[in-house]
């Protein structure tokens, strides 16, 4: 999205959060014509769904933090597209929400990843709208970020701090999130921050080099061998966008070298024809998973990220044969059913009473809806009994990188 007020980049040839400069197509793919996107009643679907998810003042609950960036982000596009009072209030309700996050942020001892996702969706907000009045806001928490990196040495290790996010995703992604908070400030706001933004996240770069790169692909970090999805997506992100801000073709080639190293998690016509998914083993065990046949909707939309910047500076036309190959798998293969009783709670004082359930430390009655499910596990959808069974924010996520496909990849 690079919107009309951010006026040092050229207005309208790439309007969209991971837009890039345009490329010309490689010469093999230069008499392909771009693969239309096939999944427009799924999208439709799946905004019909969104509107089931549970919103308490503005914060979606069961979203595992990444709701205050995608849902966010989804209806800033979405409200000013299609003029909807509806996606207007909930835009509304979810800004006040993620300001909240990024004014009382603790990062010793809080939620590092949806504060991080709050300031991601308030910068697409500003971006989106024009209403910079929580930049001063969102540049104070990132200077605290970075100065707290900075004294880490510019990685997150998860000795140094641990959490859910850490352990989970690993500390290379941890790192190169950060590292995209700022592309995404200097990108999209372009004030007098956007140099600062970039030198440092090119510091941050080098660090992670020396951490986790083997000569292949990113290590997931702190002594966790193996090829993970996770890491090498996130840095497939942060060197495209490098290379947009920048220029050096080091950039591309790192993130071209990446795509590469992640086609060994690549699974093609299977579950069924015409699918793609990727293997993300990050938390096959935790989840139970018993063989390494074990693929997650979040990981699926990061890649599904990933092929969206890769083609918009390559233009090969196969990433979007690709991408629509992802969705195939996500709306044919894990799509069902949800109630809110099936989900994991946190716990609720005072406790719940009558036929009220905890969910996320509120009391609600019961709900059933549909949406995408956490995952597909030893050939089997997930199911209640997993420990991940749904994730609104994931749900939403998916409808922010199709949002993206339909109005920004064109040709």
């Amino acid at each position: 999205m690079r919107y009309a007020h951010t006026a040092a980049f050229p207005p309208l040839a790439a309007l969209a959060l991971w837009a890039l400069i345009g490329l010309p197509a490689c010469d093999e793919d230069a008499p392909e014509e771009l693969p239309p996107f096939e999944h427009t009643s799924f999208y439709e679907t799946l905004q019909q769904d969104a509107q089931e998810f549970t919103l308490v003042d503005g914060q979606w609950l069961d979203d595992f933090g990444d709701a205050a960036f995608y849902g966010l982000a989804f209806y800033a596009l979405r409200a000013g597209e299609s003029g909807d009072p509806a996606h207007a209030a909930t835009r509304d309700a979810a800004y006040s929400y993620a300001q909240s996050v990024v004014q009382n942020a603790d990062l010793i001892s809080g939620d590092v990843n949806e504060i991080s996702m709050a300031t991601l969706g308030l910068i697409d907000y500003m971006a989106a709208t024009g209403d910079l009045s929580a930049n001063d806001d969102v540049t104070a928490l990132m200077d605290d970020m970075n100065l707290m990196l900075e004294l880490v040495g510019y990685y997150i290790s998860r000795t140094i701090i641990p959490g859910y996010a850490v352990e989970t995703y690993g500390p290379t992604s941890i790192s190169g999130l950060v590292g995209l908070v700022n592309l995404q400030h200097a990108f999209l706001i372009a004030d007098s921050h956007q140099a600062d933004y970039l030198a440092w996240t090119q510091d941050l770069v080098e660090a992670i080099d020396e951490n986790a790169w083997n000569g292949a692909y990113y290590d997931f970090g702190d002594d966790r061998p193996g090829l993970f999805l996770y890491p090498n997506v996130t840095m497939i992100l942060l060197h495209v966008r490098l290379y947009q801000l920048t220029a050096d073709p080091h950039h591309l080639s790192r993130a071209e070298a990446l795509y590469d190293a992640i086609g060994e998690l690549r699974v093609a016509n299977d579950p069924g024809p015409d699918m793609v998914r990727y293997k993300s083993p990050y938390s096959a065990e935790h989840m139970g998973a018993t063989t390494d046949d074990y693929s997650t909707l979040s990981s699926q939309n990061y890649t599904l990220f990933a092929l969206l910047l890769l083609y918009e500076v390559t233009g090969r036309k196969a990433l979007m044969r690709e991408y629509n190959g992802i969705l195939e798998f996500l709306s044919t293969e894990i799509y069902g059913d949800w109630c809110r009783s099936d989900l994991n709670f946190a716990p609720c004082d005072p406790v719940c009473t009558g036929d009220n359930i905890c969910l996320d430390g509120t009391c609600l009655g019961d709900h059933c809806s549909s949406g995408v499910l956490h995952h597909l596990m030893d050939g089997e959808v997930a199911v209640p009994e997993d420990p991940e069974f749904f994730c609104s924010g994931c749900n939403l996520q998916l409808l922010y990188v199709m949002w993206y496909r339909q109005h920004y990849i064109t040709q």
